[in-house]
């Protein structure tokens, strides 16, 4: 703080020189301050440049390249390269899609729900494509725990597909298919529900499916497994 020392000259009544007196004006605090707003504006504008670089540099450096559904796909259908594309996702949502460098995990297998375009593509969501021989059909199947005999189930067991009891209707379960084929099984949801894919003649297939509508279908291994 600076102070400032003014002398006033004071008339004399006998001519000699008047004593100095000196005036005190007080400090200017106005430029001070003013030095203070330009200072804090300065911190305040660095500080809003460090904070936009550092979100500029997180959102463009964590992210990853995926695949993802590029067209419209119903359950059922066969998984070509034109179906599928790639996109940056943020590193969270990447974790159970497919890198962008591993779609043959996916391409010539079959959706197991229907798939909106920019779903981000996991392996699960597939199955592998039945080789269905002359006469054969083979059926999908979505299976809770109890409904399947083994988490250990496989391509190549041999099961046996049973109609379970529908209220009082009866008391036995029905034997549709005596011995079939398991060819898939994809675990589905996140509860231990699997999808099972299963080859039989086709004359049985209609059955199966008609039990399956309903809830009603178990499967049983057999031996050959």
């Amino acid at each position: 703080m600076t102070t400032t020392l003014r002398p006033r000259p004071k008339p004399s009544s006998n001519g000699s020189s008047p004593p100095t007196r000196f005036d005190i004006e007080p400090p200017n605090h106005g430029s001070a301050r003013s030095k203070w707003s330009e200072i804090t504006v300065g911190l305040l504008v660095v500080a809003l440049f460090a904070l936009v670089g550092t979100w500029f540099h997180s959102s463009t450096s964590d992210r990853e390249p995926v695949i993802a559904v590029r067209n419209p796909i119903e359950r059922g259908q066969q998984i070509t390269a034109g179906d599928l594309m790639v996109v940056d996702v943020a590193s969270e949502q990447a974790i159970n899609a497919l890198p962008s460098d591993q779609s043959g995990q996916v391409l010539g297998r079959s959706a197991l729900v229907d798939l909106a375009p920019g779903t981000l593509v996991s392996s699960d969501l597939f199955a592998e494509q039945a080789l269905i021989a002359d006469g054969d059909g083979v059926v999908g199947l979505a299976l809770d725990p109890g409904e399947y005999p083994t988490l250990t189930l496989a391509p190549g067991d041999r099961v046996r597909i049973v109609e379970t009891p529908k209220g009082t209707d009866a008391t036995t379960e029905v034997v549709l298919v005596a011995d079939a084929e398991v060819i898939d099984v994809t675990p589905i949801g996140v509860q231990n529900q699997l999808f099972v894919s299963v080859s039989m003649a086709a004359t049985e297939a209609d059955a199966v499916v008609a039990a399956a509508s309903q809830d009603r279908v178990r499967l049983v291994q057999v031996a050959g497994s």
